[in-house]
C-alpha cells in the first residue's frame, strides 16, 4: 500500500481511556466478559489467549475480590480485521482505521511538533477520577483487580500501563533550557511496572486454587499481601528514578501517583523517552491541540488527568526496601530472580465508579506493550535523527523484535551527501543515538536503504540476510553508556553491572553505493517488469478472482 499522508483528527481522539474501549467496542473489537474471573493467573491467561490469537481486546465486567471495580486490555493489541491490522492504535490517535505504522507515525510526529497548551483545571467535585476516595485505613491494594498475570510473576502487579507521575522537590535547580508546565519544577510522566507488596506466591505455604490445579504453589496458609505498600521500578538511568534521587539525596521521602486508566493522548507520550527536564504533558497537549482537563492529586502538588480510571497516591521510602519481582517482561521471558527495590507506602486512592484497572502483559510478541512502546521509542528516536542532519529517512522498531531492534532507513545516496566512509558513517548514527535518553532502549541498529521499510519485518529479515557483511558490516560501541534495556536474555551479569556493553549497529548498505554504482537489481513485482504489464495484471486481478 502506497504511504499516504494523514492528518490526525482531534475530534476523533477518544477523551479517556473508557471512549477508547467503547469506540473499539462500537467496531466489534472489544468483547465483555460477563462471567467473574480470578486474579489469579485467569485474567493473565484470557488477555495471552487474546493477543496470541489476535482476538479482541478482553473487558472483564467482574473479578474476584475487587467488587465495583473491572479491568480491561489496555490496547492497543493486533487486530486480525484484513487492512486494518493496526486499527486499535489508529483509533487510539484520531485516524482512519486502515492506517498503516509508518502513515501513524508520519501523523503523530506532526501533531506533537505543534504548541503546547496549559492545563484546563477541573473543579475536584467535578472530577470522574473523585468519585470515590481511599485515605487512612480505608486504602485496601487488594481490593483492586491486580492480577498475577504469568505463572511466576513475583506478586499482583497492579502497574503495567498506568502513569507514574513524580515531581522534583522544592528548591531542585530547573535548567534554562527545561520544557516545563511549571517554571519552578520538572514533573514526569513515565511507563514502569509495579506490584503489591508482600509475600512472592511461589514462595509461601499456601494452597493451590481449586481452578489451578497444575500451577505450582506449595501449601499452607496462602500469600499475605499489603494492604497499603507497593513496590516498583525506579531505575537510576530513568527519569522518574533521577527525581527519586533528588528527593533522597535530601534525605525524604519521595512523593508520587501512579495514574491508572489515562486518556490516550498521554498514553502515547508515557513511552516516548523525550529529554530529561520536559514534561510529557506539553507533548500531549501539542497532540491534541488543546489544553487536557486537569485536578490536582490529593496528597502532593501532582496535577493528574480529570477522565483516569484510578489514581494511586503515596511516598517512595528513601532507605526501605522489600523485595520485588520476578516478572514476565516485553522480550518475551520470565526470570526467577527477585530483587530489593524502595517500599512505597499508599496514603490514598481515588477511582470512578466503575473504575477499569487497564493490564498490559508482556510476552511472546506482539502485544501492547510493544506496539506502544516500539512506536513510541521509533517515533522520539526519529526526531533526534532528523534534528542531526544525517540523511535518516524514518526509522522503525519491529515489533516481531522485542525492541530489540531499531530500524533506520537512509536515502541511497547518503555518500554523496556526507562523503563519509561507511564506518563513519554508522559511527555518527550510532553517536546520536546512544548519547540521548533514548539510547536507553535498545542495544542493536539495522541500517538499511530506501528500499526497505522500516516497519515491514519481512524485507527488514531479507536485508539483514542478504546485504549485511558479517565482518565489514558489523560496529561495536562499548564506549557509550547504555546496554540498551538492561533486560536482554544474552546479557552476562558483568555487563549488567556495568550498565555498559552490547551495542551493536548492522549495515545493510550496498556496497555499489560508496563508489556512485548501480544497486543491485531488486527482483519483485513493482521492480522488476515493465509498468504497462503490472497496470494490465492489476486490471485484471478481480476478474480473474484474486481478491475473493
Amino acid at each position: 500500500m502506497k504511504r499516504r499522508k494523514l492528518k490526525i483528527d482531534v475530534q476523533k481522539v477518544p477523551k479517556s481511556y473508557r471512549a477508547y474501549l467503547e469506540l473499539l467496542a462500537s467496531k466489534g473489537e472489544v468483547v465483555a466478559i460477563p462471567d467473574e474471573v480470578d486474579w489469579y493467573l485467569e485474567i493473565g491467561a484470557i488477555l495471552r489467549h487474546a493477543c496470541e490469537t489476535e482476538s479482541p481486546m478482553p473487558l472483564f465486567s467482574k473479578v474476584k475480590g475487587a467488587p465495583g471495580f473491572r479491568a480491561a486490555e489496555m490496547g492497543p493489541t493486533v487486530s486480525r480485521v484484513p487492512g486494518k491490522r493496526w486499527q486499535r492504535l489508529a483509533l487510539m490517535l484520531g485516524l482512519p482505521d486502515d492506517a498503516q505504522l509508518l502513515e501513524i507515525q508520519d501523523a503523530f510526529l506532526d501533531a506533537i511538533g505543534q504548541e503546547p497548551h496549559p492545563p484546563v483545571m477541573v473543579d475536584p467535585a467535578t472530577a470522574p477520577c473523585k468519585q470515590n476516595k481511599w485515605v487512612g485505613d480505608q486504602v485496601d491494594m487488594t481490593k483492586i483487580p491486580a492480577p498475577i498475570l504469568h505463572d511466576g510473576d513475583g506478586g499482583r502487579y497492579f502497574q503495567t500501563a498506568g502513569a507514574i507521575m513524580v515531581r522534583t522537590p522544592p528548591g531542585e535547580p530547573v535548567p534554562e533550557d527545561a520544557y516545563t508546565v511549571d517554571k519552578d519544577a520538572w514533573t514526569n510522566w513515565s511507563f514502569s511496572r509495579a506490584m503489591i507488596a508482600g509475600s512472592r506466591p511461589q514462595n509461601n505455604p499456601t494452597p493451590k486454587p481449586p481452578h489451578a490445579s497444575s500451577v505450582g504453589v506449595p501449601h499452607g496458609n496462602g500469600p499475605h499481601y499489603s494492604k497499603n505498600n507497593i513496590v516498583g521500578l525506579w531505575l537510576p538511568f530513568q527519569h522518574n528514578g533521577m527525581i527519586y534521587n533528588m528527593w533522597t539525596a535530601q534525605g525524604k521521602d519521595c512523593p508520587f501517583v501512579i495514574a491508572l486508566g489515562v486518556p490516550p493522548a498521554v498514553t502515547m507520550l508515557l513511552s516516548a523517552a523525550p529529554p530529561a527536564w520536559h514534561d510529557e504533558y506539553n507533548y500531549a497537549s501539542a497532540f491534541l491541540g488543546h489544553g487536557i482537563e486537569m485536578v490536582k492529586a490529593e496528597t502532593c502538588d501532582v496535577l493528574v488527568p480529570a477522565e483516569c480510571e484510578i489514581i494511586i497516591e503515596g511516598y517512595v521510602s528513601a532507605d526501605k526496601s522489600v523485595a520485588e519481582g520476578p516478572f514476565g517482561e516485553f522480550p518475551g521471558y520470565l526470570s526467577n530472580q527477585s530483587s530489593l527495590k524502595p517500599l512505597a507506602k499508599i496514603t490514598c486512592v481515588t477511582f470512578r465508579d466503575e473504575a477499569i484497572l487497564p493490564i498490559c502483559i508482556p510476552g511472546v510478541p506482539i502485544d501492547s506493550t510493544l506496539m506502544l512502546g516500539c512506536f513510541c521509542l521509533s517515533a522520539t528516536a526519529r526526531v533526534y535523527f532528523e534534528k542531526s542532519g544525517l540523511p535518516v529517512i524514518d526509522c522503525f522498531s519491529p515489533l516481531e523484535a522485542s525492541s530489540h531492534w531499531l530500524v533506520i532507513r537512509v536515502r541511497d545516496d547518503w555518500h554523496k551527501i556526507t562523503g563519509m566512509t561507511v564506518k563513519a558513517f554508522i559511527d555518527k548514527i550510532a553517536e546520536v543515538f546512544w548519547t540521548n535518553h533514548i539510547g536507553k532502549t535498545t542495544a542493536k541498529l539495522i541500517i538499511v536503504g530506501e528500499d526497505i521499510p522500516p516497519d515491514d519485518s519481512n524485507k527488514v529479515t531479507w536485508a539483514l540476510a542478504t546485504r549485511n557483511n558479517p565482518v565489514q558490516g558489523v560496529f561495536h560501541y562499548p564506549q557509550y553508556d547504555s546496554d540498551g534495556t538492561g533486560l536482554q536474555i544474552y546479557l552476562d551479569v558483568a555487563t549488567k553491572l556495568r550498565g555498559r556493553g552490547g551495542l551493536v549497529a548492522y549495515s545493510c548498505l550496498q556496497i555499489q553505493q560508496q563508489v556512485n554504482q548501480p544497486l543491485e537489481q531488486v527482483l519483485s513485482f513493482a521492480t522488476n517488469y515493465p509498468l504497462p504489464l503490472q497496470e494490465k495484471i492489476k486490471s485484471k486481478w478481480s476478474e480473474w478472482g484474486f481478491d475473493r
